[in-house]
């Protein structure tokens, strides 16, 4: 029987607004558009891998606010399981994005009720949860990392493939990589995982990382991503796409990743499947609107078929 996932982390209310360039200090510039939509990256993968048709279930904290009631209105529409989402007083996650015209962004996030979400409630929810093998338990670093940990414990006690997205990455989580079977971070992240300068080889990076966790993804934005994965590397070339938005590209690569190992697939096959699910995503706008659903990806890669190398 095929396996869930079970995501914890995140969730975010986005003010998103579009600006003609970044303003420097002590400037006031006027915003084309502006737009609120769900985020958080706990929230953005867990409703990515609900897209791929896969059972998602989300441990996590909303406050009792209009906008943590919307959230959690839009993660049930999308099939998300959020029985294990705690409700505390106050706000919610915040995120407040700047996008330019490049697509790229700027991002100052006030965690809310986010930092509510403690380790005492993950290691509940576990157990009601029955986490076993064939499941993947997907974390990233938005969260007290207390949290992160009891998350890694339990899914590595369970048998489960245990996923971590190191990201925002600080050496307060270096502990963090002991319980991790699967790495996912971009390349600024690789280099500060590994500890290596940004004058270093990537290739060196990559094989510092695979030696303290078995399977590494590094993205590498217009250029792809990398794995590395039991001795083997391959590399995937990204689709030349318009961006309009980088904002929830990698995490559209993670529940990418998370959705093939349930399925079983092979490394390449998840590589090439998580690069044209980033590549999807950073043609749209905002963050859990971009993410994109099965059947999307596999048109894509129907009809643009992305070469997997070993390198």
């Amino acid at each position: 029987m095929p396996g869930r996932c079970v995501v914890v982390g995140s969730v975010n209310t986005d003010v998103v607004v579009s600006v003609p360039r970044f303003a420097v200090a002590g400037e006031t510039i006027a915003a084309r558009d502006a737009r609120i939509v769900g985020g958080g990256k706990g929230a953005n993968q867990a409703v990515g891998v609900a897209r791929w048709g896969v059972p998602v279930a989300l441990v996590a904290a909303l406050g009792d606010d209009p906008f943590s009631e919307a959230r959690r209105a839009e993660l049930v529409a999308d099939r998300v399981d959020v029985g294990a989402v705690r409700r505390v007083p106050g706000l919610g996650g915040l995120a407040l994005i700047e996008i330019d015209v490049h697509g790229e962004n700027r991002i100052v996030i006030a965690p809310g009720s986010n930092g509510a979400l403690d380790a005492g409630w993950v290691r509940e929810q576990f157990e009601v949860l029955r986490i076993g093998r064939g499941d993947v338990v997907c974390v990233q670093l938005e969260i007290p990392l207390e949290a992160v940990g009891a998350a890694l414990q339990c899914g590595r006690g369970a048998g489960a493939w245990c996923l971590l997205n190191a990201t925002p990455w600080t050496k307060e989580a270096e502990h963090l990589l002991a319980n991790c079977d699967v790495l996912v971070v971009n390349r600024l992240e690789a280099y500060q995982v590994a500890g290596l300068a940004s004058s270093d080889p990537l290739d060196r990076v990559a094989e510092t990382l695979a030696s303290r966790v078995s399977t590494v993804f590094v993205t590498l934005g217009v250029q792809g991503a990398i794995c590395v994965a039991q001795g083997t590397r391959w590399r995937c070339a990204a689709p030349s796409v318009a961006v309009v938005d980088t904002t929830a590209a990698g995490d559209a690569f993670v529940a990418a990743v998370a959705a093939g190992l349930i399925e079983g697939l092979e490394w390449p096959s998840i590589l090439q499947r998580a690069v044209w699910a980033g590549s999807l995503a950073v043609q749209r706008f905002g963050a859990q609107p971009s993410l994109p659903e099965k059947w999307e990806i596999e048109r894509a890669l129907a009809e643009r078929p992305l070469l997997v190398e070993r390198w």
